[in-house]
């Protein structure tokens, strides 16, 4: 695990968003010596992280680096640069130290904690912070460092973080699923294609910019997809591909799905997948309203606003 700056140092903002109060909380308790700290040349107030963090324990203050006992620095690190920096390295490897030596709950804690800051985007989360992360353990996998049941494990781990996720969001914003619901999309990854972690992904990131999603999860036959379409009258279609998955299955789904179309219930298609890259436009050509290839989150949030202005974009 690499080594990181074990000292922070806090300012009197960063503290009270740490500990969950006002400022002049913290300002407070400073001037009565409960909490630790200095002062800098220019008169301004500073708190060592491990002053505050011992502070939350004795109060009994609950905060985000409460489950991360003793790697609270490594956390603050990882988590600030994130949030600041945009740079996940510093997240992915303490994640990965985390993932070889079986303390998954830690990597659990760590991605609740990242999904929920207010400065990272949805899309970041899933785009830098999930799919970075599966790479990098992919390829220690690679190397023989990790078994295979890890990395499944760690797959489920990020899956269970999504739908705790989702759960808060349907629980605090409007409900994609209300009786009115205009817009209607049907997700899922293509058959022989059981990582559904991108797929559900996407599902979450519709249902944050208002669709009512029929989620069908992974290894879906191809033709599936179009008569589901018809079922629900869908206006979206979304099919991620598998690393596994060739021009010729993509060739194959697009002839399926052109055969099921229906003129009287339009739906534009979206296909993810690095794969898709090379894909032609006379392969990509049909009835559909529109066909996308993407590679992430943002690609489709930038995809779907700029087809329907009047929808909101999801960063």
């Amino acid at each position: 695990m690499d080594r990181f700056d074990t000292h922070s140092v806090l300012t009197s903002s960063e503290t009270a968003a740490l500990l969950q109060v006002h400022p002049s909380t913290v300002k407070r308790w400073c001037s009565e010596g409960l909490l630790d700290s200095e002062r800098t040349e220019g008169g301004h107030r500073r708190v060592h992280l491990d002053d505050a963090v011992a502070f939350s324990k004795a109060q009994g203050i609950q905060t985000v680096l409460s489950p991360f006992s003793p790697y609270e620095p490594h956390v603050w690190a990882a988590l600030r640069a994130a949030e600041d920096e945009g740079s996940f390295l510093r997240l992915h490897t303490l994640a990965l130290g985390w993932v070889l030596q079986g303390e998954n709950r830690r990597v659990e804690h760590l991605y609740t904690a990242l999904a929920r800051s207010e400065s990272v985007s949805f899309c970041s989360f899933c785009d830098h912070g999930i799919r970075g992360l599966m790479m990098r353990v992919g390829q220690a996998w690679a190397d023989g460092r990790l078994p295979i049941g890890e990395e499944h494990l760690l797959s489920q781990t990020m899956i269970d973080v999504l739908l705790r996720l989702r759960q808060e969001s349907l629980d605090e914003g409007p409900d994609p699923y209300a009786e009115d619901a205009s817009r209607v999309a049907v997700v899922g990854t293509l058959g022989g294609n059981h990582h559904h972690l991108g797929a559900l992904c996407v599902r979450l990131l519709l249902e944050r910019m208002g669709w009512k999603v029929y989620y069908l999860g992974p290894n879906v036959p191809a033709d599936d997809f179009g008569r589901f379409q018809k079922s629900r009258d869908a206006d979206l279609v979304c099919i991620s591909l598998g690393p596994d998955h060739t021009m010729g299955d993509v060739s194959r789904t697009l002839t399926l799905l052109r055969s099921l179309y229906d003129r009287s219930r339009p739906y534009r298609l979206v296909l993810g997948g690095s794969l898709l890259g090379s894909a032609s436009d006379d392969l990509l050509s049909g009835p559909f309203e529109g066909v996308a290839l993407i590679n992430s989150c943002a690609e489709l949030s930038t995809e779907l606003a700029s087809a329907a202005p009047e929808a909101p974009e999801v960063s």
